[in-house]
């Protein structure tokens, strides 16, 4: 009997991390289910016991993929060797971050799921952009056997700036359960309006852009029902939470902290608001338009392709303050228009960004890769 080959789906956080990574592990477990001619593997940094996953097709090893310690590629190694290793397929790896040619010694492919965010205004020296030309396109290297991009706008940064050949690039766009994702039941009259803003506390999420916003809205009376609420940690965080209070906004801002499951506070919102400057995608904002919420953004390259301006909410430039506290303020003050485009909004999500879509996408290309 001949022996399955395997593959390895390899996370860079703990199996106890939840938020988004509860659908980038669910993703890669449904797709493992329908690669039924390997044996599939999903390796986590740290196995902690309390994981925050329902693994189903996968089997979890404490393996450090990404690492270039010589002690986690020797384990690396033996772990290809044991299980017959076809394809690595990572996350969010670019090949600068890794030791291309030891992975390259261990006969396998490699894949990288592309859901790093890219700044698209910045623009090479002619000097280096040569150096990668000469590097990528010429002796094809510093390369995936295959880079899947999660949106198309980041498909043309990767090839346009990064300079990844065309034939190893391609799209599967980002996914959200929209089984799981579903609108709350909407009451007649609601004596409060949520603002909802999600993601981790870093810079470049410019939560600072959306509480200066929440304060202009506080200071008008008739805003006296609304209070915002901001899902997530990192670094910024004790910032952000000294910028309110230097506000004095305090008391209206909810700082909910790190959250395995953002259904309750989606269905408890009326309206996402998200200022990111960079954004590959935006993943809360396909989950927030499942759960019936319009949304609000700053019109980074991953917000502009998931929210359809005037329909299912608002794209605003990058750098207008004033524009984005007017389009917040005029869903606050209509009802009607919340319930129309958050109609909108899911309908949206359910034809565009579901789970279901992406599976196939990401399944049909990395057996596509592996055939080659």
């Amino acid at each position: 009997m001949t022996r399955r080959r395997g593959i390895l789906f390899c996370m860079r956080y703990a199996d106890d991390e939840g938020f988004v990574w509860r659908t980038v592990v669910k993703v890669r477990d449904r797709v493992a289910g329908l690669l039924t001619d390997y044996d599939c593997h999903v390796a986590f940094p740290q196995l902690t016991g309390n994981s925050a996953h329902a693994i189903a097709n996968m089997r979890p090893v404490e393996l450090d993929a990404y690492t270039l310690a010589p002690a986690d590629k020797a384990k690396l190694r033996a772990f290809v060797d044991q299980h017959d290793i076809a394809a690595i397929v990572y996350m969010s790896a670019l090949p600068t971050m890794l030791d291309m040619a030891f992975l390259h010694s261990l006969g396998v492919k490699t894949i990288n799921t592309e859901q790093d965010s890219f700044d698209h205004r910045i623009r090479d020296s002619f000097v280096r952009r040569a150096a990668k030309f000469v590097v990528r396109r010429g002796l094809k290297r510093q390369l995936h056997d295959l880079h899947i991009a999660n949106s198309h706008s980041q498909r043309d940064w990767l090839q346009d700036y990064a300079l990844i050949p065309p034939a190893r690039l391609t799209v599967a766009a980002n996914g959200v359960d929209c089984d799981h994702f579903t609108p709350a039941e909407r009451r007649e009259t609601r004596d409060r309006l949520e603002v909802i803003c999600a993601g981790q506390a870093r810079s470049e999420k410019r939560v600072d852009m959306i509480l200066r916003v929440a304060a202009r809205i506080f200071a008008q009376p008739e805003f006296d029902h609304v209070r915002f609420t901001y899902v997530g940690a990192g670094p910024m965080l004790e910032e952000w939470q000294r910028l309110a209070r230097e506000l004095g906004i305090a008391d209206r801002v909810h700082f909910a902290g790190h959250q395995s499951d953002l259904l309750p506070f989606y269905r408890e919102a009326d309206l996402m608001v998200h200022a990111a400057e960079r954004e590959s995608f935006g993943l809360v904002l396909a989950e927030a338009m499942a759960c019936g919420l319009p949304v609000v953004a700053s019109a980074a390259a991953g917000p502009s392709e998931i929210v359809a301006d005037g329909e299912t909410g608002r794209l605003i430039a990058l750098d207008d303050e004033d524009g984005f506290v007017e389009a917040v303020e005029a869903y606050l003050r209509d009802p009607a228009l919340i319930a129309r485009h958050g109609a909108a909004a899911r309908a949206r999500a359910v034809d565009r960004f579901s789970m279901e879509r992406q599976v196939r996408d990401m399944a049909a290309a990395i057996a596509g890769a592996l055939r080659t």
